[in-house]
């Protein structure tokens, strides 16, 4: 959501609610999804997809559950993995916390789920009124 704070912040005139969007939309992004395809791409690329098949199978590894949640991942028809999900960005922390990837490593698979986050104008306008 965009506030009056950042709207005024653009020096822009109030009345151009285009203009504003499209100043406030320069360099906007959200995390979201990472298909299905790119993870595992990713996953063999790095080392990853191999890991995630060896943890799955080994009792106590404390990566285990994760692996086989992964597993899932790559064996079904799901779309992918979502970042913006607390829960996964906490599982991917969890691989760099005990130094199975990089901070790097991480940070790529989060920024091929990143994407664009345009403000619109009617975005502008519902701020400006205070809605």
């Amino acid at each position: 959501m965009i506030t009056l704070a950042e709207i005024e912040a653009t020096g822009l005139p109030l009345e151009d609610h285009g203009a504003l969007a499209a100043a406030l939309s320069v360099g906007r992004t959200k995390l979201g999804s990472i298909s299905r395809e790119c993870f595992a791409t990713w996953a063999a690329r790095t080392g990853v997809r191999e890991k995630i098949e060896d943890y799955s199978q080994s009792a106590g590894h404390p990566l285990r559950s994760v692996a086989l949640s992964l597993i899932d991942v790559l064996r079904s028809p799901t779309a992918g993995i979502d970042f913006s999900s607390p829960d996964n960005l906490n599982m991917l922390g969890a691989w760099v916390a005990l130094g199975e990837i990089t901070q790097a490593q991480a940070d790529e698979l989060l920024a091929a789920a990143t994407t664009p986050d345009p403000v619109s104008s009617q975005e502008v306008t519902r701020a400006l009124e205070g809605l």
